[in-house]
């Protein structure tokens, strides 16, 4: 009992004077950020998607999708709900928007942060990804297992 508690205390002892801030400061980015860049970010408690400016880290905008935490669902509930994964098309021109609680896609204009379509998967889908030639776009439907394949051109 006396080794296990010693070996314990000096454990605690150890683990915690490596704990703490690493030297030096944090290196510059990899990638050059200028002032038409945008940084975009989902919230699924809001159901909204917020554009940032990430040059003066100001917030030009948000999409909403859906109401925020809607307290009171009913088949009538018109919008997205828990908004989480998002993923680019190869051009940056389009974003697809995951919303897990309505099993869809919402399709954002990035010239514009407007929505021009949305598809309705199976349930409850996680992650979006545009192929490379942005013909297809597949979703992880991790509700049912399986991969959805989408028409690059019609979002269906």
């Amino acid at each position: 009992m006396k080794a296990q508690l010693s070996i314990c205390v000096l454990l605690a002892t150890t683990l915690s004077a490596t704990a703490g801030q690493a030297p030096g400061a944090a290196e510059k980015p990899d990638i050059a950020i200028n002032s038409r860049d945008r940084f975009y970010t989902s919230d699924q408690f809001s159901n909204t998607v917020s554009v940032i400016d990430p040059m003066s880290n100001k917030l030009l905008g948000v999409i909403k999708l859906g109401d925020p935490a809607p307290g009171n669902l009913s088949p009538l509930y018109k919008g997205q709900l828990l908004v989480h994964g998002m993923g680019f098309s190869p051009d940056h021109k389009t974003l697809a928007v995951i919303s897990i609680g309505s099993n869809s896609v919402s399709f954002i204009d990035t010239a514009t942060n407007t929505v021009k379509h949305v598809t309705y998967v199976g349930r409850s889908p996680h992650e979006a990804f545009f192929t490379p030639d942005a013909k297809e776009i597949w979703v992880a439907v991790r509700g049912e297992n399986y991969i959805a394949v989408l028409d690059g051109k019609t979002y269906k």
